[in-house]
């Protein structure tokens, strides 16, 4: 494929929205005509063209909407003023350098107790704090019914605090760690009674916080200040000048990315994993947001602009709370996830037994080669062909697997081969937040 044609992909994929496979050719996302889902999963050995063959081609050609890992924050320097003049609004959830970030507060997205339970397992559980070899599941199981307390305070009416990740922090600290051993009440005690009151007298049961607060109090006295303290250190990892104020309000506007051409970047450092939890609450936030607004607000369930989750780095800083349940089923709302990992291997660590399920749910499987055995001797089974033949397979190419086609080994495209300087005469868009 000369360089012309090569250029003329990326508007062609525009005009008919279609993506790009990084051998260069164009496949329709109308799944209904396809009978094919949108998700891709990419296989590849770092340096070996996953994000310049697949992920900025087909960023570049603007179908729908996005929510897009951005490590080290490069796609948005690049490319956040060309995807601004193709009309799309442009946020930079900026997880690197918070204090540059648009706003995104957790706690706005929390409207139901099930979401509180979601988000308060994602808290505990997606710590970084280390467990050692006595780890005892019982801290964190108590810790998730303390947290999840302390946010259902703000859905039921609670005040005195703002709504937001400080102000969670700033109840727990409400809880007198020497009053509770004594059996005595505390601050935080007030607070939960005045609430409960209030919806006792307009609905004459107790408040769910205070059911949840109850079932803390109830345990062990010394048990209790265990919990109190694992919480605290949970927390910590978001206690964070930077953060603070990046998770006062929220300006994301996440049911807005499905009705109007929108792109976030998500920058996440690769090396410094201290932010992967905050990262990862918005990824799962924001596929079941969107999944809800397709089902209550949007004509046969389907979101009005279709958005794609480019996710690189995928099962180890991008892991998505039950996402092996969504995959399946984010079809039929037009969202479509591209996962970007470098073995399947990585695939297993992140998700186990339902790395496979993961898998099954990607129509289109693109490997661009590697050194891992387990990968290659997978592919060599797909693609019918010796290992040998597969881990020695040359430089800049790929195997592309689509369901109900056969198994195609083509030229990596890279983006240089376009011919298109979409950020020449550009500034960097540092400092930009939202627009």
């Amino acid at each position: 494929m000369n360089k012309t044609n090569i250029s003329l992909n990326i508007t062609a994929a525009h005009k008919t929205n279609s993506m790009i496979l990084p051998n260069g050719s164009i496949c329709s996302m109308d799944g209904i005509a396809t009978r094919l889902n949108n998700n891709v999963i990419i296989l590849g050995a770092s340096g070996s063209g996953k994000t310049r063959g697949a992920v900025i081609p087909n960023l570049l050609s603007a179908v729908g909407s996005y929510i897009i890992t951005d490590p080290k924050g490069n796609l948005y320097k690049k490319y956040g003023g060309y995807m601004r003049e193709m009309g799309y609004r442009v946020v930079d959830l900026d997880l690197i350098h918070p204090e540059r970030s648009v706003c995104y507060n957790p706690l706005c997205y929390v409207r139901s107790t099930n979401d509180i339970l979601k988000l308060a397992h994602q808290i505990v559980y997606g710590s970084n704090v280390k467990k050692g070899g006595n780890y005892d599941p019982f801290w964190d199981r108590a810790s998730c019914i303390l947290l999840s307390a302390l946010i259902g305070y703000f859905l039921d009416g609670g005040k005195g605090v703002e709504c937001s990740i400080q102000g969670i922090i700033r109840l727990l600290s409400m809880i007198d760690v020497e009053a509770v051993e004594d059996g005595e009440d505390c601050e935080i005690d007030s607070a939960f009674a005045i609430v409960n009151r209030r919806h006792k007298e307009e609905n004459g049961e107790d408040c769910w916080s205070y059911t949840q607060y109850k079932k803390f109090k109830n345990l062990a006295r010394k048990t209790n200040s265990c919990i109190i303290a694992t919480l605290h250190a949970v927390l910590g990892e978001l206690d964070i000048k930077e953060l603070r104020q990046m998770m006062l309000y929220d300006e994301l506007d996440i049911e807005s990315v499905g009705n109007r051409k929108t792109v976030i970047f998500v920058e996440i450092s690769d090396t410094d994993r201290s932010k992967d939890t905050l990262a990862n609450i918005f990824y799962s936030q924001a596929m079941n947001i969107l999944c809800s607004y397709a089902d209550e607000q949007c004509s046969d369930s389907r979101l009005p602009v279709p958005v794609r989750f480019i996710l690189d780095d995928f099962a180890t800083n991008c892991r998505i709370d039950g996402f092996e349940n969504m995959i399946s089923n984010i079809r039929s709302r037009n969202i479509s996830a591209v996962l970007i990992l470098q073995s399947i291997a990585q695939l297993e660590e992140g998700y186990s037994v339902s790395a496979h399920t993961i898998m099954d749910n990607c129509d289109t499987q693109v490997y661009l080669g590697g050194n891992d055995l387990d990968t290659a001797s997978v592919i060599a089974k797909k693609c019918n062909k010796p290992l040998s033949q597969v881990l020695n397979m040359p430089l800049s190419t790929n195997w592309i697997f689509r369901r109900g086609e056969p198994p195609l080994l083509s030229k990596t495209v890279d983006l240089s081969e376009y011919n298109i300087d979409f950020a020449s005469d550009r500034k960097e868009d540092i400092g930009c937040r939202l627009v």
